[in-house]
């Protein structure tokens, strides 16, 4: 049975078939859903009668079998009525429910139908020009601009790179730099203010290109990428997103959900400190609230010409403030790069910094 608003348990539906009676027919419908069904369909097929080919008459016969107006008024039917009846006021609510089923799967049925008129009815009097044709997109081009749009930004990359093969009208909107703008800074915010980010994802994009946020798309989409926690000795500091740019997989570990720089060194001896093989990170604020901190940090490295050391187990993992070494890695921006590698030559002569 169905919950009742006490919390008690309805008795099954079957013990309301008197109010289901009384509820059809008091709103001039044949009881049981099955039944309304069939009507609606031999009701929606007598109507195939009127679609004579005319395309002026495309939208009368939409708004006739899908009509929302005839929708709410039912509804209202069945709230004047629900009202109105003393077996329903002191019973259950299991008729309206199944009357309002009812009523969506007649008008879902009303749409289907509807489209599948206007669709099929073409050639028959010489106004197929003027009907959808499926070749060109199907009831898509019945849309207007604005619809088409919000349908667009609801898609990921993958799905408006398939858009774009349709035809030319999706082509058209599935390419708009909007959109894919929109998916590159979801992902990498920092693309929008830091052109120098660009030349080290992909150095064959010109920022003038018009088309470079969809050409670029595929290279941020699939990079790995992670959160952390930025912490000096006893501080927070703020809240990163860590992007790869370059060097080997950072295992099944990643990035440790926390860094704690425990210790600073000269960053001229990054030449000697990194290894070839490690792997190189982007930084950038994980929220617009962090980047006080974030900049706050590069500031104090660069004031004293330090790189920052966080220790994790064999890894290692070094912040590079802009620097001449950071240009070696073809960065020449303001922000914060990282390194990650295995193991490093002893510091034992460089002692701890505060």
């Amino acid at each position: 049975g169905d919950m009742l608003d006490d919390g008690s348990t309805a008795p099954p539906a079957e013990q309301d078939d008197e109010s289901a009676q009384e509820g059809a027919g008091a709103l001039g419908e044949k009881p049981g859903a099955m039944r309304r069904v069939a009507d609606a369909d031999d009701g929606a097929e007598s109507i195939s009668s009127v679609v004579s080919g005319c395309s002026e008459r495309r939208d009368s016969i939409l708004a006739e079998l899908d009509s929302a107006l005839e929708l709410t008024r039912e509804l209202q039917k069945l709230i004047v009525f629900a009202t109105r009846s003393d077996v329903l006021r002191t019973g259950t609510a299991s008729f309206m429910r199944d009357h309002i089923r009812t009523l969506l799967v007649v008008s879902s049925a009303n749409a289907d139908k509807a489209i599948r008129l206007v669709s099929e009815e073409r050639c028959s009097r010489g106004v197929s020009s003027e009907l959808i044709k499926p070749s060109d997109g199907g009831l898509f081009n019945s849309l207007g601009d604005s619809i088409i749009q919000r349908v667009m930004q609801a898609l990921d990359g993958e799905d408006l790179s398939r858009a774009r093969q349709v035809c030319k009208r999706w082509s058209s909107f599935a390419s708009d730099e909007r959109l894919w703008k929109h998916l590159c800074l979801s992902v990498w915010r920092a693309l929008e203010s830091d052109s120098a980010l660009w030349a080290v994802i992909d150095a064959s994009i010109q920022l003038s290109d018009p088309a470079r946020w969809r050409k670029i798309y595929p290279s941020v989409r699939w990079r790995k990428r992670w959160t952390c926690r930025l912490q000096k000795t006893g501080r927070f500091v703020c809240d990163l997103v860590a992007h790869q740019i370059s060097g080997g997989p950072l295992g099944e570990k990643g990035l440790p959900s926390t860094l704690v720089v425990e210790r600073r060194f000269n960053i001229s001896h990054l030449q000697t400190f990194v290894l070839p093989e490690a792997s190189v990170l982007y930084f950038e604020p994980a929220k617009d609230e962090d980047r006080a901190g974030y900049e706050e940090f590069i500031a104090y490295l660069l004031r004293r010409t330090r790189a920052g050391l966080a220790l994790e187990d064999h890894r290692r993992f070094i912040f590079i403030p802009p620097c001449a070494y950071s240009k070696q890695l073809n960065y020449l921006g303001p922000s914060l790069l990282g390194v990650v590698q295995i193991a490093y030559p002893p510091l034992a002569n460089q002692g701890p910094e505060g």
